[in-house]
Formats: structure tokens, sequence, C-alpha cells
């Protein structure tokens, strides 16, 4: 299969061309980060602003994971043009140049209004913020196109070492890196559904793949809930730091996905032990950027 990856030098961007071209498709990656020689297969291409160029060949799939995707920093002027910018541009192009094909374009549980219990795709919308509203709208978009295959996949929370500045898994770590005794963050504690990057990776491959899937929107997360809390603990003494983390007054809302109807796309509820995760996240802490050099932490906290 011919798949076009957009925003492919991300987090999950990284992850999700290893898994496509792990499985034998044919990958073409675009992302205004690619090097500046990018290597075969690769474009460099501002999604919101660049015109943007034909594909090398037509492609039977696309996934959408470009814009920005760290909610403490959005703003509606801003980032959610951007984000509407990116969408609206992408869905135009695609329904040019490969009508038909299928799109999974990557959205989040921020679009979802709270709640204690699993929350499945009929769950009520109450986006929160400037980053839930613009999802929300860019959901609406992408489901509105009449000449591509649309699936929106939602997700819960993505963790893995290379997660952008202002989310906390990164913002703890420079501080640990740092040898902070005590670390104050700035988002409250809270249950999240937190799922390893490379099972989302995962995922988003079989959404692409599965001609048949049930539903146009399907929610990616493990339907396990952990506080964040106990992550920071957990990830603190991992690193070998015994710093003592503290959360903002409140509780942060919860989100746990209800993962039925990706269970029933790939077969399997099949994914990776927090553990595992945490020991890929320490491996990886090196590549993260924390060091003494890099600006104060924001201690902001929220899913990917």
């Amino acid at each position: 299969m011919r798949v076009l990856v957009l925003g492919s030098t991300g987090f999950l961007g990284r992850l999700a061309l290893a898994e496509l071209r792990a499985a034998g498709h044919a990958v073409e990656a675009w992302s205004r980060g690619a090097a500046d020689v990018p290597a075969r297969g690769e474009r460099r291409v501002d999604l919101a602003r660049d015109e943007l160029p034909v594909p090398s060949a037509r492609p039977d799939a696309a996934l959408c994971l470009a814009g920005p995707a760290v909610p403490a920093r959005f703003t509606a002027g801003v980032e959610g043009a951007e984000t509407l910018s990116i969408t609206s541009r992408v869905l135009e192009h695609l329904e040019r140049h490969a009508p038909g094909a299928r799109l999974v374009l990557v959205s989040s549980a921020h679009v979802l209004a709270p709640s204690a219990a699993r929350l499945a795709e009929d769950a009520a919308r109450a986006p929160q913020g400037d980053y839930g509203a613009a999802k929300a709208r860019a959901e609406d978009l992408a489901l509105a196109a009449g000449g591509l295959e649309v699936v929106v996949a939602r997700l819960f929370g993505s963790l893995g070492p290379g997660l952008p500045r202002g989310l906390l898994v990164p913002e703890l770590l420079a501080e640990l890196a740092r040898g902070a005794r005590h670390v104050r963050l700035a988002g409250p504690d809270g249950a999240r559904d937190w799922m390893d990057g490379r099972d989302v990776a995962r995922a988003l491959r079989l959404l692409l793949e599965h001609r048949h899937v049930p539903g146009r929107i399907v929610h990616v997360g493990t339907g396990r809930a952990t506080r964040a809390s106990e992550l920071a603990a957990r990830l603190a003494r991992a690193v070998g730091s015994r710093a003592r983390i503290e959360f903002a007054p409140g509780e942060a809302p919860a989100r746990i996905a209800d993962p039925a109807r990706l269970v029933a796309v790939t077969g399997s509820d099949r994914r990776r032990d927090l553990d595992d995760t945490l020991a890929w996240i320490v491996r990886g802490t090196r590549g993260l950027g924390c060091t003494a050099e890099d600006p104060p932490a924001q201690g902001v906290q929220g899913p990917a």
C-alpha cells in the first residue's frame, strides 16, 4: 500500500514511519521539520503555508499527524488557526490528487466531556479549551469530506521518549536531569489513559490497512487509568531520583478510552505494560534534550 504521512518528524510521526515501513508499505513523508537534505521519500513541506506538491505516486491512504500538539501552549488565534488551515488544505489536496483514498486524521480526547467511566466513540463532545475546540472543528471538517474515506483516531495519551516540551514526561525529566530535589508541576493530578507510542503507531497502521473499520471514529487508548502522580513517581524511581513531586491543587478531568472498537479493528487487546514503556523512556532520556542549558521547565501536563 502507498501511504502519505503528513507531519512525519514529530514524536508519533517518526514511530508511524517506522511501523509502516516495517510492515512493507511504500511511504512518502511530508514535514516542515524534514532535514535540509531529506531522505528518499521525504519532503520538506509546511502544510499550513506552502503550495502543496503533488504526491510522487497516488497514495492509497494518508495519515495526518501534522499540527500543534501541546494543549498548554495552544491558542485559538495562532495554533488553532494553523490546525484548521492544515486540515482544510490537506482535505482539499487529497480529494484532488487521491480521490477515494483512506485518510486517518489524528484527533484528541480533549474533544470529549470528562467522565469517570470509559468513553466510547458516541460519548458526548464538550471540547475543553482552545485545543479541544480546534480538534473538534478539524474532526467536523474531515468527516464532512465527501471524496475521501475518513477515519478519525482520537488519542487519549501517548508516551515515549521524544515527546515535545510542555507535556508531563519531558517537563518532569528536564527537572530530574538537573538534579532537582523538589519538583512543582503546574497541572493538577488526575487519572489518565496513557498508551505506549509504539502501540499507538501500530493502531494507526491497522486503521490505515483495514478497509472495514466499524464507525468513522476510533478511540485509541488502553482503557486503563493511571494517576499522573503514580506515573511521575515511577518515572522518578526509574531514573534514580528521590525528588519530591507536587502537583497543583485540584483534580484534572478524567478521560479514559473504551477500546472495544479499536480491539475489533486490531483483533487483539495486546499492549505494552507501563513498566516496559517507562524503561523505553529511560533508555531514550539522553535524546530528550534534558540538559542544564534548556529553558526552565513549565511543569505542564497533558496527553500528547
